[in-house]
């Protein structure tokens, strides 16, 4: 059998093979140090600072962005731009002295929110009392919601301001958040806007001032009371999210 002998050391043909696999196995189950992502902190401009992984000197993968103490994203980057999936944080304080903390925690593509996400904005007043409270939930798209629903919870009367939308259906409501789908069935909310393609129908709870008028508004209740099958599930969903948007 060949041997192979160097420094007085010799191994049989069978042995090294051994030896090798061994070895092979060995160095297989250690990650590669390339596998792992290198990230880097960069002052892109002023106060505009990216920790994360790098491509080409240009946020991509994943990584965070802060323009400043009270704004930032975490999330994805594809060449620079924020893709993908993540989180924005961002507080202001407006001309009246509010403070308005905005979340948007969801989808983004080429720096814009676009795809399924939820965004949260809550207004704060000087004497720390909160004025109002919003939360939307749906498909974006160009940082706007595209289809899906809004509720706003705020310091009036009444408290409530409910919205959905899909496509060429729009239903706005104003009212608490008790007992939505047994007022919407007697007719009874503050007001309603319903619009469907051709279709549109609207009422408030107040009777109107003239004989016309009162027709058009009792013609606009039976309708929509017809179609409390289909607007059910909005209605429940309006009533969970309004849990999510307290004034404290």
């Amino acid at each position: 059998m060949q041997k192979f002998s160097q420094k007085g050391v010799a191994l049989s043909l069978p042995v090294m093979i051994s030896v090798s696999l061994i070895a092979g196995a060995l160095f297989a189950s250690v990650p590669a140090a390339s596998a792992s992502a290198i990230k880097e902190t960069v002052q892109l401009s002023g106060q505009t600072t990216y920790y994360g992984e790098l491509e080409n000197g240009q946020p991509n993968g994943r990584g965070t962005i802060k323009w400043s103490e009270n704004k930032q994203y975490s999330g994805d980057f594809v060449n620079g731009k924020r893709s993908g999936t993540g989180k924005y944080i961002n507080q202001y304080t407006d001309a009246d002295g509010q403070i308005h903390k905005v979340v948007y925690n969801g989808s983004w593509s080429n720096d814009n929110m676009s795809g399924k996400g939820t965004q949260t904005e809550k207004v704060t007043q000087m004497d720390g009392t909160i004025r109002s409270n919003e939360i939307q939930v749906g498909a974006f798209q160009k940082n706007g919601l595209q289809n899906g629903y809004k509720v706003i919870h705020a310091v009036a009367d009444p408290d409530y301001s409910f919205t959905y939308k899909n496509g060429n259906e729009v239903l706005n409501i104003l009212h608490s958040n008790q007992n939505l789908v047994q007022r919407w069935q007697n007719g009874e909310l503050f007001s309603v806007s319903y619009q469907n393609g051709s279709i549109q129908k609207e009422y408030s709870m107040f009777p109107e001032d003239t004989a016309a008028k009162e027709r058009q508004r009792q013609a606009a209740i039976k309708y929509l009371k017809g179609i409390t099958a289909k607007i059910t599930p909005h209605l429940q969903q309006f009533e969970k999210l309004s849990k999510q948007v307290p004034l404290k």
